[in-house]
């Protein structure tokens, strides 16, 4: 299944033909993209996917106009929600973020995934899988990774599986389960305990002739079904060596009833399992818990940088390489997961390299047990060091600007009390101290009513200047009075106190869309940029407007002041720290454009909260 290769219903052929006009990619590069690339209608029913998604997201044709992304695949989204996204995609037209695909064994995988909305017709999603390490040369999909051979042998209709040399089963994928009578988990089992007794010694004798002759063996077998079906199969048995010489039989089974030619399609199958195997770049190791000894593939050497002489093949000299720090959470873990009978073990850590310098790593295995207790743990290791400096570099970022955040609102608030006590101090009480001095004089004056009537003015004047201050600091007046009234308000105090004409545009469309709370970010803004235009700006006139623009607020305060020049005067002042923080709480954007002499203005943009 391709981009190219839909279901062709009437609506996916015109879907797919305004996605490859929008990305102007040919068809052929589409198809060979390593990233996955899904297309989707509005609703997101699947309507076309390239090569990758079917080879990494298990896609196929059936699911083209007949499901929806989340009936086919468990994801969760990393640092944002499904309706944030939802909510950024159909307003803005893309949306970017860290998802997390789980797979039907609950393993979780990280991509970085983009969505495109196309003429609000369709959908292009393009998933790119998170690795540890940039490296230009990677195959697509998981081909460098241990992922493709699970997902290889879980999507594979043949019965694949991995023996050891006592003819227990280390790994069994769904189609070689499905076609037992045995119910249930067969990881770990003999195979007498799961096939009938002359077909186990069959199998068995098979597997010691393979380890002997260290040859493939093709055998043909039947298995009869509890409904009392029989079913023929031809297997190809093979050997696989690890460094140290530990051995395993590794196989696939083909149902050939009613097939002729099952031998070709066993040595393709076959092909394809070695190459699947070789794939993997990720350190392979077998740890023997009886014995202690481990094995490790030759992928750990190229990253540790150590020789094979220089390793030890037990447990002890893994454990002594671990950063002190780090060494008894991991031990704990290790153990009480053994306890606990726990399939699936992993954990992250800090590793010494030949080089002497400590690495992050990745390690994970999994368990086999024999009467409830472990015998054998095989996993794999990989280098997440990169990672580990991109997740700190992201923290220390975000606490930097959680710092400035925390100082700039500090800053806000002390300037807030000094204007409050330069208010109440160069006017409030002096014009109470003047009223004050009126009352005392007309105790034994002749001109008492005269003098009490100019106190009498000064205490209302004193009202009114206490009334203003507290309608400038009210949070509820937008509330009260609404958006339009606040603005006109700040309007008429410019030019009744500072002659600065204010030109208005607001639309009451755009008002009514904003919530509550963005009308007060509106409105503190505008108070804001008021108050910097009075203290700076020299201006006689200024305009503010409130329109929409591509589906969100605009907000646009300029003035005709003498500006500056923002490449020698920096916008870190208070104000425009405020302004900056309260916009980007609502993913909004801000612009200054000033000159000298050629005034200054403030374009905002901010979307609507749904």
């Amino acid at each position: 299944m391709n981009l190219l290769a839909t279901k062709q219903t009437e609506n996916t052929e015109a879907i797919l033909t305004v996605s490859h006009r929008a990305a102007e990619t040919p068809d052929m590069v589409l198809e060979n993209l390593p990233d996955s690339v899904i297309v989707t209608t509005t609703q997101f029913f699947i309507t076309g996917f390239n090569k990758s998604a079917e080879i990494v997201l298990g896609l196929r044709e059936h699911h083209c106009n007949t499901k929806t992304l989340s009936e086919i695949f468990e994801f969760k989204f990393k640092n944002s929600s499904r309706n944030k996204a939802l909510h950024t995609l159909f307003s803005t037209g893309n949306w970017c973020g860290d998802i997390i695909l789980l797979s039907a064994k609950g393993e979780e995988f990280n991509f970085y995934s983009t969505a495109v909305l196309i003429n609000n017709s369709s959908v292009i999603i393009t998933n790119k899988l998170i690795t540890e390490k940039s490296n230009t040369s990677f195959l697509p999909a998981f081909k460098l990774t241990e992922s493709l051979f699970c997902l290889f042998m879980e999507n594979s209709q043949n019965g694949c599986w991995i023996y050891d040399e006592n003819d227990y089963i280390i790994f069994a994928n769904k189609a070689y389960t499905d076609s037992l009578n045995y119910g249930g988990d067969v990881t770990g089992k003999h195979l007498s305990d799961i096939y009938p007794e002359k077909l186990a010694r069959k199998l068995i004798e098979r597997n010691k002739s393979v380890l002997k002759s260290n040859c493939p063996v093709v055998t043909e077998h039947a298995l009869t079904k509890d409904d009392g079906t029989i079913i023929n199969f031809v297997s190809n048995a093979f050997l696989i060596k690890t460094p140290g010489n530990k051995r395993f039989i590794g196989g696939q089974a083909i149902d050939i009833t009613g097939t002729k030619n099952a031998k070709e399609q066993i040595e393709k199958m076959h092909e394809r399992f070695i190459y699947a195997v070789n794939a993997t770049s990720e350190a392979i190791w077998d740890l023997d818990l009886k014995t202690n000894e481990i094995y490790r593939s030759d992928a750990f050497y190229k990253i540790s940088g150590y020789t094979k002489e220089q390793v030890a093949g037990n447990l002890n000299w893994w454990f002594d390489k671990i950063h002190p720090e780090d060494k008894e959470r991991v031990t704990k873990n290790f153990e009480k997961g053994l306890y606990d009978c726990k399939k699936n073990w992993e954990d992250e850590y800090r590793f010494k390299y030949a080089d002497g310098t400590y690495t992050y790593i990745a390690d994970k295995g999994l368990a086999i047990y024999e009467n409830n207790k472990p015998i054998r743990l095989i996993g794999s290791i990989k280098d997440v060091s990169e990672r580990k400096k991109l997740e700190a570099q992201l923290l220390n970022e975000q606490v930097k600007k959680q710092k400035l955040i925390n100082q700039a609102t500090i800053e806000a608030q002390e300037k807030e009390r000094g204007m409050i006590s330069a208010e109440l101090h160069d006017n409030v009480n002096q014009l109470l101290m003047s009223a004050r001095l009126h009352i005392g004089a007309a105790k034994n004056n002749d001109d008492q009513i005269d003098l009490l009537d100019k106190a009498s003015n000064y205490v209302l004047q004193a009202v009114e200047e206490i009334r203003s201050l507290s309608k400038r600091l009210n949070t509820a007046i937008v509330k009260t009075v609404g958006l339009e009234q606040s603005i006109l308000d700040i309007c008429r105090n410019m030019k009744q106190f500072n002659d600065i004409t204010v030109t208005t545009d607001l639309q009451q469309a755009v008002t009514e869309k904003l919530t509550q709370e963005q009308q007060l970010v509106i409105f503190r803004i505008i108070q804001e940029q008021s108050n910097n235009i009075i203290k700076y700006s020299r201006a006689s006139a200024a305009t503010i407007s409130l329109s929409e623009i591509k589906n969100q607020c605009c907000l646009i305060i300029s003035d005709n002041g003498i500006g500056f020049d923002k490449e020698k005067q920096k916008v870190n002042g208070i104000g425009f720290i405020n302004i900056f923080n309260r916009i980007d709480a609502y993913n909004g954007k801000v612009e200054i454009n000033t000159y000298p002499d050629n005034g200054c203005t403030l374009n905002i943009t901010m979307p609507y909260v749904v």
